[in-house]
């Protein structure tokens, strides 16, 4: 017989901090290794984390709508309901970023006492937001656990302080959602740090036409299809660059951006190259669903070797899109339209697609970009 301490996972590499939403198991259940335990608010989304252990959920430590640093212990797990419980969970200072909750064997240790002399309890998260959005920290009052200042608290104060009376007229301060706060950091860590360059290629869409509508799919999983081929061929699309290595993935998985009012974010088709349309269809309506609900699991995010973002259904012909980081490209995709072309010789309509591939310059150069394209307009009109 064991106890095992429930931990909440970092779910990024950016995640300092969590807050936990909703319990779907409540003290006395029995959870299942696998069922959805709770369920966190993150900066890209609300995730469903899954148990990692059965049992029985004996303690709850950590209260709906409460923000806690990861790797804190918010729940004790044991075997059976008679097992006894140590008096106070160790605090652990490992962490997680797979879609399940850790676990491990619980062990008794006394709750770690705030520093001598410390002023402030706080996040260092929400000690950042402060410093970003400038808030004097020492000035709230903390809505979590033992009075601890979050995230939330300083988002209160900051909004409180932009409906205050600007110096333009007609103006107003909306500070950053969670959401737009880590679009922004990762795409300025893009455009600062990654040298990119795009390149741009039209394809005739009437093979790929005829095949989405024999398969009843989209344009956006046809060409899917054709990425997650030729990233199969093309070491370099599935590469990202780490210091002085470049580190190549063996999958072909495949990030859709989704637009949402609080932002962007990209949940991922995992092995897209080993689906057929129909698969790769319920699959990306089954995560855009879940992206617009805030309800993806936790392991929809992460490990993408190339992003899709189709602006095609605005009514874009075409655009550049930036590098999303880790990852070494972003095929950009324009909207499917008639257009005249040349065939054999004549002039003939045929719907027509744009689209531009940006690319992380480290990792690879514009050959390897103009191959890589090449094969996925070769996908599409075969």
């Amino acid at each position: 017989m064991s106890v095992t301490r429930v931990i909440l996972p970092k779910l990024g590499l950016t995640m300092d901090e969590g807050r936990l939403i909703a319990w779907h198991k409540k003290v006395g259940d029995r959870v299942e290794k696998g069922e959805v335990l709770f369920e966190v608010e993150t900066d890209k989304a609300n995730l469903e984390i899954e148990a990692s252990v059965s049992g029985v959920v004996r303690r709850i430590l950590l209260p709906e709508n409460a923000s806690a640093p990861v790797a804190t212990v918010i729940a004790l797990i044991s075997d059976t309901a008679e097992e006894a419980l140590p008096t106070a969970p160790e605090t652990t200072t490992g962490s997680s970023e797979a879609g399940s909750a850790v676990a491990a064997p619980a062990r008794t240790a006394a709750p770690a006492a705030p520093a001598d002399g410390e002023r402030v309890r706080s996040s260092p998260a929400a000690r950042k937001l402060a410093q970003e959005l400038g808030v004097d920290i020492g000035t709230l009052s903390g809505t979590g656990p033992g009075g601890r200042i979050g995230i939330d608290d300083v988002e209160t104060a900051a909004a409180s302080r932009s409906r205050a009376p600007t110096a333009a007229a007609g103006e107003r301060r909306e500070p950053l959602t969670r959401m737009r706060r880590a679009v922004s950091e990762a795409m300025t860590r893009s455009a600062r740090e990654a040298p990119q360059f795009s390149i741009s290629r039209e394809v005739d869409m009437t093979a790929a036409d005829a095949r989405r509508k024999a398969a009843g799919v989209s344009y956006t999983d046809v060409i899917v299809a054709a990425a997650a081929q030729a990233l199969r061929m093309h070491p370099r699309m599935r590469s990202r660059f780490d210091g002085d290595a470049v580190i190549v993935s063996d999958r072909a998985d495949v990030g859709i951006a989704v637009a949402l009012d609080a932002g962007l974010i990209v949940p991922v088709l995992r092995e897209a190259d080993r689906k057929d349309l129909a698969t790769l269809r319920a699959e990306r309506e089954a995560l855009e669903a879940a992206a617009r609900s805030g309800h993806l699991r936790a392991d929809a995010f992460g490990g993408a070797t190339l992003t899709l973002s189709n602006l095609g259904t605005f009514g874009v012909d075409r655009f550049t899109a930036i590098v999303n980081p880790p990852e070494a490209a972003i095929l950009a995709v324009g909207r499917v339209a008639d257009r005249v072309v040349a065939v054999n010789g004549a002039p003939a309509v045929r719907p027509v697609v744009s689209l531009t591939l940006t690319v992380d310059h480290r990792v690879a150069d514009g050959a390897d970009a103009a191959r890589f394209l090449a094969d996925v307009a070769k996908h599409l009109e075969s």
